[in-house]
């Protein structure tokens, strides 16, 4: 599993991007994958849900994400990238990455639960992804198969919390603080009507090896919780197009992993807002209230105390 939070990154758009992708083996031994996303997404669906599968058309890109070397190779009229390791002393198997239609290759369904709870239930039919393999020889096979696709113009208050101090007003003008709650596969925390539908016959739970979780937000912006793996700043001549050509300069990534098959991390950010504003703006005011206070004194007292 892996995930992509673009959070305070300084861009114009008004909410951030939350990137997921997973990476299935043995996909045609499977009907149709289901994915939970615990938030309501309204029609249009490709306004709020995009396909990054076309994005892996450049070999650097899928290097950056996988950080492995690898090769990659599109046949035409296609919508699979292929992708082969390119050190085979590694052990790293190939795998195609699939470009999602999101008017035909997915469906969302709504779920809402009698308690209130909201979320969409994303499903992938199968058949038809795997069905140009399913003549070939074995060793010409690949039923490797990796998604990534976005949600975007979301605020994904689900995800990320703004928090105000109740004592701090003052704090709360010069600083800005956010909390990440991510939880991945965390069973404890979602509706039974919801987790009932997992285990219903013919479901099963994908086993997941590992989770990965990138947290890319400014440099400037502090952030704290858990350890991470990892901290670097990212290359953006290889992410910028991949962010709908925003500029991808001075951004840091925070790389946390989880073995197994649930992932969870907390963080704070904080960043502090621009005081340059705050501040003329308090000058004027207090130059209109002492201009208030002497035009009182002077109505009162017109020739003096």
């Amino acid at each position: 599993m892996n995930f992509n939070l673009w959070c305070l990154c300084g861009w114009d758009v008004e909410h951030p991007y939350l990137d997921i992708g997973f990476r299935i083996k043995n996909l045609s031994l499977a009907q149709t994958l289901f994915f939970y996303l615990p938030l309501s997404i309204p029609e249009p669906y490709d306004k709020y849900i995009v396909d990054l599968g076309e994005k892996f058309e450049k070999t650097e890109l899928i290097e950056a994400v996988f950080n492995e070397n690898y090769s990659a190779e599109q046949a035409a009229s296609s919508k699979t990238i292929k992708v082969n390791p390119i050190d085979v002393s590694k052990n790293l198997i190939p795998f195609q990455i699939y470009e999602l239609d999101i008017t035909h290759d997915i469906e969302l369904e709504p779920f809402v639960s009698s308690s209130g709870y909201k979320g969409t239930i994303m499903k992938i039919p199968v058949a038809r992804i795997v069905a140009k393999d399913a003549g070939k020889a074995d060793k010409d096979r690949c039923d490797n198969y990796y998604f990534r696709f976005r949600v975007k113009n979301l605020s994904l208050d689900f995800l990320i919390h703004e928090y105000t101090p109740r004592h701090a007003a003052l704090q709360s003008i010069f600083n800005t603080t956010k909390m990440i709650d991510f939880r991945y596969n965390n069973v404890r925390s979602l509706d039974k009507s919801l987790v009932e539908q997992f285990y219903a016959p013919g479901h099963h739970i994908v086993k997941v090896e590992d989770t990965h979780l990138l947290l890319i937000t400014k440099a400037y912006v502090d952030v704290f919780g858990e350890q991470f793996k990892s901290t670097r700043e990212i290359e953006h001549q290889v992410w910028e197009e991949y962010v709908d050509n925003n500029d991808t300069k001075d951004l840091v990534a925070y790389h946390h992993v989880d073995k197994g098959d649930s992932s969870e991390m907390f963080v704070r950010l904080r960043v502090e807002k621009s005081v340059i504003g705050i501040y003329l703006l308090t000058v004027v005011l207090l130059g209109i209230v002492s201009s208030i206070i002497a035009s009182v004194i002077w109505l009162h007292f017109p020739s003096g105390p």
